[in-house]
């Protein structure tokens, strides 16, 4: 696989792959290096890519790989993400009143989000915010089909109770 070749199949999952790292270890430079050494990785091994079915997916698993790695190296704690959504996610054409819910909203789904268990937490992040498959991300977690539907089950279930006990106070 030559430089063109790499950048036309491979380099169009660099941003999933950030996001995805970044959902793990919740800083920005320890995603944008873990992205780097998957890259890196990958252009090592190229030679040998041709072989896997499914690239995407063999992306995001080695990007899981090295953000669990990195966790364990560095052994912080994550942060929190309270402070990381700005407003400008959002439309300025939304009502103040909407901006700060939203944003509200937003921060507590992540805060419950990264409580959650490992896999729930993974496959959550990656059929409801990144879109894949229910099939691609038994691919990248290597795991049974039926085990993802019950992780995002549970996961998405988890969030619920945890929003509507957090709505339901003081009614």
């Amino acid at each position: 696989m030559q430089q063109q070749e790499f950048s036309e199949t491979i380099m169009v999952f660099r941003h999933k792959m950030y996001r995805f790292a970044l959902g793990y270890l919740k800083d920005e430079e320890d995603a944008k290096d873990v992205v780097q050494d998957v890259m890196i990785k990958l252009w090592e091994t190229r030679s040998e890519l041709k072989e896997k079915l499914n690239l995407e997916a063999w992306c995001m698993s080695l990007t899981r790989n090295k953000a669990l790695d990195r966790i364990k190296q560095v052994g912080r704690k994550r942060k929190s993400d309270l402070d990381e959504v700005s407003p400008e996610v959002f439309s300025h054409s939304f009502s103040p009143l909407r901006v700060v819910s939203d944003l509200e909203s937003h921060a507590h789904i992540t805060r419950f989000a990264a409580a959650l268990p490992e896999k729930q937490q993974a496959t959550f992040q990656l059929r409801d915010m990144e879109g894949y498959s229910y099939l691609e991300i038994g691919e990248m977690l290597n795991i049974d089909i039926n085990q993802v539907k019950v992780n995002i089950f549970r996961a998405r279930k988890a969030i619920r109770e945890n929003l509507e006990k957090l709505y339901s106070y003081g009614q």
